[in-house]
């Protein structure tokens, strides 16, 4: 079976592996220059390169680290402490244990014991279900009290929904709460996070290298100007160098940019499409001569800040530098999203002051800035109403994106594994016998 799939990100690229394994003659359209997407690196000068987005690996994340033992990519995980803390009315908070819950300054005693009881009854709660309908703010002051909600939860979700967060599901903080508490195990809490050496490009170089070796193709600056729906069908799509047919079509695309694709699509379904949201992402990342924390990860609960989480590792070729990102979640048509280079360093590094008054801009070596307008699906109160299914109305023509990985979050864990699922689905509908290409 002749199979496009439109887009060579990491689901992308992960489906056309998996689908050129089982014997179907794939092809990846890519509309850029490079694969990778939101997994793609950053070269620097003097030959340094540094993952254009930091994507952590837990210990729990067995799809990735299956996928990457297939791939021969197991020596090239690397694993740290999980150090964590907050940042709270600019001073650090450590949070990275047993011992630091018990004695966390911004929680009173017994509201760290109602956090605590909230993170136990998630991680034995599986029917999630049922906080499909429950917005988060009404779930976790009921759960964890209203001074709780004001001092920890309200500053978080402001700066992750870009302050619209009223409608956002509960299963949002039972995802979360489940993935960040799977971190640490063991009578002390004490917990470890991984990444891959040389960054997720490296898993998209080898699992592009795999699905070529097995007979696929990739076709750069091929973008998709539409998908043909001919009646009840669409296999075709009209590029800018013509029109290409396929047996199947998996769109690996974001939603938003998935309907501008099918504009001859039943107004019901682009109504349906219509409802998926999605955040943005502005993500500047700094190079450095020396550590700025002793921590992985620092979340601030101060929403005017322009960036939400500090996150450091140290540069696994060249030990000697360290890699922060200072990321910024917004809403697609956020006004930063047009804001300069320079002034969004001249924003970061001001405030970044305000919390380490002994910060140096000599120690930047490097310092750059991404932006993605849709990068990470927000489900609202009754996602389930509105799920979007793989197989879509048309035959031949499925989708595929990290909204569909609901409850959980859109990991790339979570990506690996619904690729995987994705594949079957695609291969269990053929129409198409094996022997006619």
């Amino acid at each position: 079976m002749r199979i496009g799939i439109i887009g060579g990100g990491l689901m992308g690229v992960a489906l056309a592996y998996f689908l050129a394994k089982e014997g179907e003659t794939v092809t990846v359209l890519e509309k850029g220059t490079e694969l990778g997407g939101l997994n793609s690196e950053i070269q620097l000068e003097g030959d340094l390169s540094i993952p254009r987005y930091q994507h952590a690996l837990l210990p729990t994340d067995d799809a990735l680290r299956d996928l990457c033992n297939k791939l021969g990519l197991q020596d090239d995980l690397i694993f740290q402490k999980a150090r964590a803390g907050f940042v709270h009315e600019g001073k650090i908070h450590p949070l990275s244990n047993i011992f630091d819950f018990l004695s966390f300054p911004v929680l009173s005693l017994w509201d760290r014991v109602r956090l605590g009881r909230i993170i136990l009854q998630t991680r034995t709660q599986n029917s999630w279900k049922a906080l499909d309908a429950v917005p988060a703010k009404e779930w976790l002051v009921r759960s964890g009290g209203a001074e709780a909600f004001d001092r920890i939860w309200r500053p978080l979700l402001e700066a992750k929904f870009d302050w619209v967060y009223e409608n956002v599901s509960a299963t949002y903080i039972w995802a979360w709460l489940n993935r960040m508490s799977s971190i640490r195990r063991g009578p002390q809490l004490e917990g470890s996070v991984g990444y891959l050496r040389r960054g997720h490009y490296s898993l998209i170089k080898a699992l592009a290298d795999g699905f070529r070796a097995a007979g696929g193709t990739i076709e750069y600056e091929a973008r998709v100007r539409e998908i043909e729906i001919d009646g009840g069908s669409a296999r075709r799509v009209r590029t800018p160098s013509g029109m290409m047919e396929f047996d199947a079509l998996i769109a690996a695309i974001d939603t938003p940019n998935f309907a501008r694709l099918i504009p001859g699509a039943d107004r019901n379904y682009l109504d349906q499409l219509a409802k998926m949201k999605y955040l943005g992402l502005i993500c500047p990342v700094m190079v450095l001569d020396k550590p700025l924390t002793p921590y992985w990860t620092l979340n601030l609960t101060d929403p005017s800040f322009p960036f939400a989480t500090i996150i450091e590792v140290p540069h696994p070729v060249k030990p000697e530098l360290h890699t922060v990102y200072l990321p910024r979640y917004t809403a697609p048509d956020n006004d930063w999203m047009g804001v300069s280079d320079n002034d969004i360093r001249d924003a970061w590094i001001s405030h970044l002051k305000m919390i380490f008054p002994e910060f140096h801009e000599e120690s930047i070596q490097h310092f750059t800035v991404s932006r993605s307008r849709y990068v990470e699906p927000v489900h609202t109160v009754n996602t389930l109403q509105n799920f979007l299914e793989v197989a879509t109305p048309y035959e031949g023509l499925f989708l595929a994106n990290s909204g569909q990985v609901y409850p959980q979050l859109a990991t790339s864990n979570a990506v690996i594994a619904h690729a995987g699922h994705v594949a079957q689905i695609v291969r269990d509908r053929k129409t198409v016998p094996d022997n006619i290409n």
